[in-house]
């Protein structure tokens, strides 16, 4: 029932799938309680095994690990936001009107501990941009990760521009570098992200991250993620996730030209500069492409293409010392947090939903639940002869009221 709770979009699915799977008649609000209930019981465990963590000493907390845990060979942390639906009835304030549309949606907390293999080298084992990461394989992706928009011309014959001259299209041994995943640790919750980050420490440090030779936090630069990373992670190195960042490059070449053929070639030049290391003379060429279109005024939109260049600009003078590729190369570490973005996805499945409200507890509960089956780990199979172990195979009966005398 449990699992069945977890992995279907909804308790009613989740009956339904019980009848046609194993000819089992259980209702959708017995399945709702079976994962309150087990989500509560998991909710427990993790704060006993927080609180447990927290009365370590420092050094302890920051380089030990479990006795029975092996450290992996590459320890990453990526962190993000989900999106669900919170409407607690039992804790409205009597008298007061109902939220408004949208104010229901709050945000979820979610991170991935990945456990990783990759190899280390002397020198940067990639030093060309590879072509998944050049403008005709990857332009679509990043208007998305940077919002901006479609392409700035079309070829009215078949809707598409010429394939640019980016060389051949990406082959298998051209894909992207990066690390290998061995593992997955998902942990989800509803929590504030200063109460989630010493959630997901705690959960780190039992999976043996802190005494792993090789620790690396990718994230996508937002300032709250960036905050936990000091926080919790400070012996990791950070690293701002590549996609994100050409994404700026992207939106900054399309504000400076008026065609696509131009946009693609210098989107290019900028992408390869930053593949390289090379992020001052990106930031030193929007500078110049500032002064030459001008300063944007206090009242500028996103979209103006001088408040573009601006923020691109400072975007990379922030984050420039997450952005040495050329180093996290060498030492095997990730570049993206694509596996971050699929995770956030699969959480989302289960629990956002414009139908879908949940109170506090039961939505606790479940973004609990839906890490744990998503865990690599099998947290769940642990808890399962866990609570096996503790049952003592007795039932209590009501007891029946007295016969009366004859």
């Amino acid at each position: 029932m449990v699992r069945s709770g977890a992995f279907s979009s909804s308790f009613a699915e989740a009956s339904s799938q019980l009848v046609n799977l194993s000819d089992l008649c259980v209702s959708a609000e017995r399945i709702r309680r079976a994962c309150s209930h087990v989500g509560h019981d998991r909710v427990e465990e993790q704060t006993q095994l927080q609180e447990a963590f927290l009365a370590k000493s420092l050094p302890e907390q920051r380089h030990g690990k479990p006795a029975d845990v092996e450290p992996p060979e590459i320890a990453c942390v990526m962190a993000d936001g989900g999106r669900y639906q919170v409407l607690d009835r039992r804790n409205r304030v009597a008298g007061k009107r109902s939220a408004r549309k949208g104010e229901h949606w709050k945000e979820s907390r979610i991170a991935v501990l990945a456990s990783m293999l990759g190899e280390q080298y002397d020198q940067d084992p990639h030093p060309q941009l590879p072509s998944a990461l050049r403008y005709g394989a990857v332009a679509e992706k990043l208007s998305e990760i940077g919002k901006t928009g479609a392409k700035l011309d079309l070829d009215e014959a078949n809707g598409e521009i010429e394939r640019p001259p980016d060389g051949p299209a990406t082959t298998e041994s051209d894909e992207f570098p990066g690390p290998t995943l061995e593992r997955r640790k998902v942990v989800a919750s509803g929590q504030s992200w200063e109460e989630f980050g010493y959630l997901l420490a705690s959960q780190a440090w039992y999976q043996g991250f802190a005494a792993a030779e090789r620790k690396v936090f990718v994230s996508d630069g937002s300032a709250t993620i960036e905050k936990l990373q000091r926080t919790h992670f400070s012996g990791h190195t950070s690293v701002l996730d590549i996609l994100h960042a050409l994404s700026y490059s992207l939106a900054a070449a399309r504000a400076v030209h008026d065609d696509e053929a131009s946009a693609r070639r210098q989107y290019n030049n900028w992408a390869e500069r930053i593949w390289q290391g090379r992020v001052r003379e990106v930031v030193d060429a929007l500078k110049a492409h500032g002064q030459r279109i001008g300063e944007p005024p206090p009242d500028a939109s996103s979209e103006d293409p001088r408040e573009v260049v601006r923020t691109s600009r400072v975007y990379y003078e922030n984050h420039a010392r997450r952005m040495d590729y050329p180093l996290y190369r060498r030492q095997g570490f990730p570049l993206t947090s694509s596996l971050m973005e699929s995770t956030v996805k699969q959480v989302n499945r289960r629990v956002k939903g414009s139908e879908k409200y949940w109170s506090q507890n039961g939505g606790e509960a479940m973004l609990r639940l839906r890490a744990d089956y998503l865990s690599d780990d099998n947290p769940m199979g642990d808890y399962w002869t866990r609570r096996f172990r503790r049952a003592t195979g007795m039932r209590t009966y009501r007891r029946l009221a007295p016969a009366a005398p004859a």
